[in-house]
């Protein structure tokens, strides 16, 4: 436990105006597994706009399951596409080749659907099941999130216990902000002429941070929330990933709202 730095946020809570410390938000995960799906997508890519609209009907049906989704753009369609994703990343890119190293693919692609650390090749078929059977489970950890506005930082806690002795060995704690209704015009690549609405797309993904073996851990992190954000429409997401399986054991999603 980082004990000093705990001591400090809370004597930065105590010292500043109550006008400064804005808002503050918490969460915790549930008893069940929370499914996570990390979609790889870039506004250059033909075929990612029908895939992200089927995902977007799916999510909508009344019965539909709860789960998280974390949209990936990658960056290297940039030049083959002509195109510059704005909302793309190198760690974007990164993050899909660790899971298909992880799944022991030899290459990445896009439009692709990940859930909770296994490829999901047959997406359209088989995302609803596997949403389904997945939530049947056992949360293999726990994850308590706050998170406090400090002027134009965010400042989060996370208090993480994880089960097992293989899960306590391997995993790592990751954290993303994700913006809803993002709006884009398009104006290369094979998408070019269109304006998208986007919806869970990835801003920031920080991590892996280093769980302690003894199953748990408290970590602190913060992050300057860019003016280019809309603040309202932002969620926190902290997941949970045994690195040497690749399955998800857990994950939480906190929006910042009121």
């Amino acid at each position: 436990m980082k004990l000093s730095a705990c001591k400090l946020l809370g004597l930065v809570l105590f010292c500043l105006p109550l006008a400064v410390v804005a808002e503050k938000w918490s969460a915790s995960s549930g008893q069940k597994h929370m499914p996570v799906l990390e979609v790889f997508t870039a506004e250059g890519c033909g075929s990612c706009p029908p895939a992200v609209n089927w995902l977007t009907k799916q999510r909508q049906q009344q019965d539909a399951l709860p789960y998280i989704v974390l949209g990936f753009h990658v960056d290297y369609l940039d030049e083959q596409k002509g195109w510059v994703d704005k909302f793309a990343k190198p760690a974007f890119s990164a993050r899909q080749k660790q899971l298909a190293q992880l799944n022991m693919y030899r290459t990445i692609y896009t439009p692709e659907f990940v859930l909770s650390g296994e490829s999901l090749p047959n997406w359209r078929e088989n995302l609803d099941e596997a949403v389904s059977f997945l939530s049947e489970f056992d949360a293999q950890a726990t994850i308590d999130l706050t998170a406090y506005r400090v002027d134009d930082m965010l400042m989060i806690d996370s208090q993480n216990v994880v089960n097992g002795d293989d899960n306590r060995q391997h995993s790592k704690l990751y954290l993303a902000i994700t913006e809803d209704d993002v709006n884009s015009d398009v104006k290369g690549g094979d998408n070019a002429g269109s304006t998208f609405n986007h919806q869970d797309v990835v801003r920031e993904w920080l991590g892996p941070f280093e769980l302690d073996r003894s199953g748990e851990t408290f970590i602190e992190h913060h992050i300057a929330l860019s003016a280019d954000w809309q603040q309202e429409k932002l969620k926190l997401v902290a997941l949970i990933q045994n690195l040497s399986n690749g399955y998800v054991l857990q994950a939480v999603e906190l929006p910042l709202t009121q």
